[in-house]
């Protein structure tokens, strides 16, 4: 199982974003034994938030161990040459340690926004997604689709990884999960409640069998927010009100896993919280129902740095070392 962390992007009155603060981060994660650092995509927040192929590229300079991922990319906003070419140009500046999560997108303002119908993020997410591996694999060739028309479209140089860098699907949705067996190569879930995630994981490997693949090319991503202290309450507290903060914010942006302002019953099943020792548990939970990588998210908008890197440091040195 791999371990990652969801760096934080987010401004916020209470505490502004700092690339310092990013590369500290890195530099904790290095230091212990993570595998990981991810970064996702956003638009259109009110307090700011930095483009995720800024933070791969200053990642990607500042580290030398660890695995860049974005976690995840709204695809159908993308041209998929540019898209391509952002891509393996990570490739080679990790020298073959990058990957890419997908997903169609959920909130209006960040589709049509960038020119793309709500009724087309499907079309355009395959179109797109069938263009861009041919291209990170190498192919020269034309193309006339619904959303896209090029001539004599490549791109190099041709990728370190073989046959190109990971692509994997994101959602919640059958139609997504299959998307991701399909499709893609590997599968980032976005329910984190285990009974539900389980049943996700299940669909992704039946969808595997569907499609003629083998279940050992099967790979599984999730990211879990949460943080790890000296005590139960003491996660709480560290959480309280950040966590719930933003998931305030995801119902304001359509998300549809949202209805309304949480309590801290409605979410803790999907958290990662609580003493090095109740953490540990759940994340062996998510190993045996078949999650190969997990990505904990720690810091959330207002959150001091500091209060964060305790977090980082007991997930790496009390808990990671415990499930390995």
């Amino acid at each position: 199982m791999e371990f990652g962390l969801y760096l934080n992007q987010y401004g916020d009155e209470r505490n502004d974003f700092d690339f310092e603060d990013m590369f500290e981060q890195l530099d904790v994660l290095e230091e212990q034994p993570y595998d990981v650092a991810a970064v996702g995509q956003r638009h259109f927040y009110e307090e700011g938030f930095y483009d995720p192929f800024t933070c791969l590229t200053a990642m990607a300079t500042h580290t030398d161990s660890l695995k860049i991922l974005a976690n995840i990319l709204i695809l159908p906003v993308f041209h998929p040459i540019h898209l391509a070419e952002r891509m393996m140009g990570l490739d080679h500046l990790t020298d073959g340690n990058a990957a890419f999560g997908v997903s169609l997108g959920y909130r209006e303002s960040e589709l049509e926004n960038f020119g793309v119908p709500m009724d087309d993020r499907v079309s355009r997410f395959m179109e797109g997604l069938a263009i861009t591996k041919r291209l990170l694999e190498g192919e020269r060739f034309d193309y006339d689709g619904e959303h896209f028309s090029f001539e004599d479209a490549f791109v190099r140089p041709e990728p370190i990884q073989d046959p190109r860098p990971p692509i994997l699907g994101g959602g919640s949705a059958e139609v997504a999960i299959k998307r991701a067996a399909y499709r893609c190569d590997g599968f980032t879930a976005a329910i984190t409640e285990p009974e539900q995630l389980e049943a996700d994981i299940n669909r992704y490997y039946d969808a595997l069998e569907e499609a003629g693949k083998d279940s050992e090319d099967g790979h599984v991503t999730i990211m879990v927010d949460g943080y790890v202290a000296e005590s139960t309450e003491a996660a709480v507290d560290a959480l309280d009100p950040y966590l719930i903060d933003l998931q305030t914010k995801y119902i304001k942006w359509g998300n549809p896993e949202f209805e309304g302002r949480p309590d801290w019953e409605d979410i803790e099943d999907q958290l990662l919280f609580g003493t090095p020792e109740e953490v540990a548990e759940k994340v062996e939970l998510y190993r045996d129902i078949g999650v190969d990588r997990l990505i904990f998210r720690t810091q959330f908008p207002g959150m001091d740095q500091d209060v964060a890197l305790r977090s980082i440091e007991r997930f790496g040195d009390d808990v990671i070392s415990q499930v390995r």
